[in-house]
This record gives structure tokens, sequence and C-alpha cells, in this order.
């Protein structure tokens, strides 16, 4: 297996975590306070996961969003991830992004979502 940016984050990055998974900050972030929520466990898919594994994202996604009002006070969120080799993800490790939205402010996707630059 190639190096994974998602199994080797520095523990300091930590927003939140849990059993299964963890909060980080996302790297090239599309809004302020952008996070992504994995797993620990190496696994590529949404539907590789275990059924405590997703219940664990589920509730780290909802951590997240808690933190993310009380640190950016957004007007909503964006939450999504991709699933398949189709997008050509730098990282083959299951990740769900959280991305705050602002007013006034509109979400421009990059090659990340599939969209043109």
């Amino acid at each position: 297996m190639t190096e994974c940016i998602y199994c080797d984050f520095d523990d300091y990055d930590v927003i939140a975590k849990n059993d299964f998974g963890v909060v980080l900050p996302e790297p090239k972030p599309l809004s302020q306070g952008h996070c992504v929520i994995i797993p620990l466990r190496h696994v590529s898919s949404f539907f590789e996961v275990t059924d405590k594994e997703r219940k664990s994202l589920m509730s780290l996604l909802e951590l997240a969003r808690n933190e993310l009002v009380l640190r950016h006070q957004p007007a909503g969120f964006h939450v999504g991830f991709n699933d398949g080799a189709v997008f050509g993800q730098q990282a083959e490790h299951l990740h769900v992004h959280i991305i705050p939205r602002y007013e006034g402010k509109p979400l421009q996707l990059d090659e990340r979502w599939g969209m043109s630059a």
C-alpha cells in the first residue's frame, strides 16, 4: 500500500475522535472550517465500513457540525463524499467532507468533486 495521508495524520490536528474515526481539518479547504471525517481503519468505500464504523462516522459528523457552529457560525453546511476510482482521489481512504457555507460566499467545488476548476 502506498502512503496514505489519512492513515498518517498528526494527533495535534485532531478536532474530535472516537473508537472508530477522527475529525481532521481539510488540507485544501474550500471554506473556513472545512473538515473531513475519516474511519481509523483504512477503507476506501463508504459501502465497506461496518455498522459500528458508520454510526461512529455519523456521530463525529454531528460533533464536527457543532464545533463548526461554535467556532465559525456558518449559515449551513455542504456534506458529502466521493466513492469510486472515477474521481481520481489522492487518498484511497474514505473521507466525508463537512464544508461550512457562509452567506454571500458561493461554494466553488473543484476537481476533487469531478468539477472543472
